[in-house]
């Protein structure tokens, strides 16, 4: 439910107040239920800002004008990258990200939101991920999609990335959640990822102006953002530290469903998934329909997908030795007992064709 808000604040108002140096959210929030207007927010300050805008030598009528003025520039600086502030008591706010314990004031916003009532899942993991975590995130990522759900992440190297990526492919919709100002995306590749997640119908967003640089700082504050907005948290690949088991303890202090991914015991990246799930933090993902049934939703099977067409009894036996499980060359051409050239020319013409993807390292699976 929409919180009710005086007739007199206008989003500039609003945004004008959000932009005052040393003015947190939480005060924000209270002024603006506690005062019809911004005027009285100066005039008759609320407790909480009263050592901020009580220094005559700061403020005044004209400052008012000025903050104003600063909004408007804002607003117009938005609307010329097609993006838009959305506050916390407009209605497309996001309905579960208004209920976590400090929402932002102002969602920048590149893109489109969704309805409230679509269901949205956050996939994080660490930046410097396995070719398991890769496949991982890839195959949750894309049929939690297909099953209509919203893909949450960071827009991050690694996971989040491929997350995003993976979602866009399966024709889903994805939201980014940024540290820094919707200008100020960096690197190139991010940047052309943005775009994508914008044109396939997601989001990028961010709590902070245009023209603000990402600071490591910056980053954990925007893991609650990623948490708070989706209903369930799903970790792929953590180690023991860092952001996504950030983003896993804000989930938990949200009463957000968590999962985690298993993963090897002798993997560092998969330590701290594993530890999640060891302390009963998480629960474990063993596959997208078992998370949509832990969270009551109901998935179709899809149909049984038959094999591709091979162009030679060669190839049906490679695709029989294949699975989700990446294998080289030579490791194919040692089960089969054949020459490694001959099984390497007839993967490449299968990875051509659609029927078997390369990883790193020319290593083989299934594309199913």
């Amino acid at each position: 439910m929409t919180p009710h808000l005086s007739a007199a604040w206008s989003r500039r108002d609003i945004l004008a107040l959000a932009l005052l140096r040393g003015v947190q959210g939480v005060d924000i929030r209270s002024a603006v239920e506690e005062r019809p207007s911004l005027e009285t927010v100066f005039t008759d300050p609320p407790p909480h800002l009263q050592r901020i805008l009580r220094q005559d030598e700061l403020f005044s009528a004209r400052d008012i004008d000025a903050l104003r003025t600063r909004a408007d520039q804002m607003l117009t600086q938005l609307a010329a990258i097609d993006a838009r502030a959305v506050t916390f008591w407009d209605d497309d706010y996001p309905a579960l990200l208004r209920q976590i314990a400090y929402p932002p004031v102002v969602l920048y916003v590149h893109g489109m939101l969704q309805a409230s009532s679509s269901l949205a899942i956050a996939v994080v993991g660490t930046r410097r991920c396995t070719t398991y975590g890769r496949l991982c995130a890839e195959r949750f990522a894309a049929e939690l999609a297909q099953s209509g759900c919203v893909i949450v992440s960071g827009l991050a190297n690694g996971i989040d990335s491929i997350a995003h990526a993976a979602t866009l492919d399966a024709g889903g919709i994805t939201y980014a959640v940024i540290g820094s100002g919707l200008d100020r995306i960096s690197p190139n590749h991010s940047r052309r990822l943005a775009d994508r997640i914008i044109a396939g119908g997601g989001a990028v967003l961010s709590e902070y102006p245009l023209g603000t640089v990402a600071r490591p700082g910056y980053f954990p504050q925007r893991n609650r953002i990623i948490s708070g907005i989706a209903r369930a948290v799903l970790v792929v690949e953590s180690r023991r530290e860092g952001g996504s088991l950030i983003t896993a303890h804000f989930a938990l202090d949200q009463s957000r469903d968590l999962f985690a991914v298993p993963g090897n015991i002798t993997a560092p990246t998969s330590e701290g998934t594993n530890e999640l799930i060891a302390r009963q933090k998480a629960m474990a993902a063993i596959s997208p329909a078992q998370v949509l049934a832990e969270l009551g939703i109901v998935r179709q099977e899809p149909a049984e997908q038959k094999p591709p067409d091979f162009a030679s009894p060669l190839e049906a036996q490679i695709w029989q030795e294949l699975s989700g499980e990446p294998q080289s060359a030579d490791d194919i051409a040692a089960a089969l007992d054949l020459p490694v050239s001959e099984v390497l020319s007839a993967l490449f013409m299968m990875e051509f064709r659609g029927a078997v993807r390369q990883l790193a390292g020319k290593q083989f699976i299934r594309v199913h």
